[in-house]
């Protein structure tokens, strides 16, 4: 069963690359963030198909600690939280610099494009920091990794890294992706599989 159903993610896969990269080259569109969104949408969705052991590092962490996963809407509660907190953070510094130097950015270089910074460095800095954001804290959520780094003397468990954060901001950029992923392996986003971390309660 698991056999068709990686086929079918494949060929699924397959088609979001190819329709994604026809667009590129040779529809010639100018719409870089579906394209990217695509292949990448297709890229993960065949990735299982040439993996030997489909179970990521993430799952086998729960599965051996026996971690209770965070139930799915405390993490959207938690998200809608901080993107609201985003979005004022991102509209007063677009006020800010609409002021004092006449210039809209986010219609120079389209919103998607101009608020992205902000939520890498949003995430980024609180997650490394104190391991948990302003949307986490109400349910006393924080972010561990899942892995061991013998490098700099850390067990699976332990605080993430910088890297480790940094990866989890950049691939929530990802937005449709990211979402996609908690259908089939709630309540573990994109995000927690490709830096190898995962939310679980204080």
């Amino acid at each position: 069963m698991k056999g068709y159903k990686n086929l079918l993610f494949g060929i699924t896969g397959i088609l979001f690359i190819a329709v994604s990269l026809k667009s590129l080259l040779i529809d010639s569109s100018d719409e870089y963030m579906k394209m990217i969104g695509g292949v990448l949408f297709g890229l993960f969705l065949i990735y299982p198909i040439f993996k030997k052991n489909n179970q990521t590092d993430v799952e086998k962490f729960i599965e051996s600690e026996k971690i209770i996963g965070v139930i799915w809407w405390k993490r959207l509660i938690s998200f809608l939280i901080d993107f609201i907190i985003l979005l004022f953070i991102y509209g007063i510094t677009m006020t800010i610099i609409l002021k004092f130097f006449q210039v809209r950015v986010d219609k120079l270089y389209g919103g998607p494009l101009t608020i992205s910074p902000f939520i890498v460095f949003y995430y980024t800095v609180q997650e490394y920091l104190f391991q948990t954001t302003i949307g986490k804290l109400p349910f006393r959520l924080k972010v561990v990794s899942t892995k061991s780094n013998a490098f700099i003397d850390k067990e699976a468990g332990a605080n993430p890294t910088f890297f480790q954060v940094l990866i989890r901001s950049l691939t929530r950029l990802v937005f449709v992706v990211d979402i996609f992923f908690f259908l089939f392996k709630r309540p573990i986003g994109l995000h927690d599989i490709t830096s190898k971390t995962i939310v679980i309660n204080k």
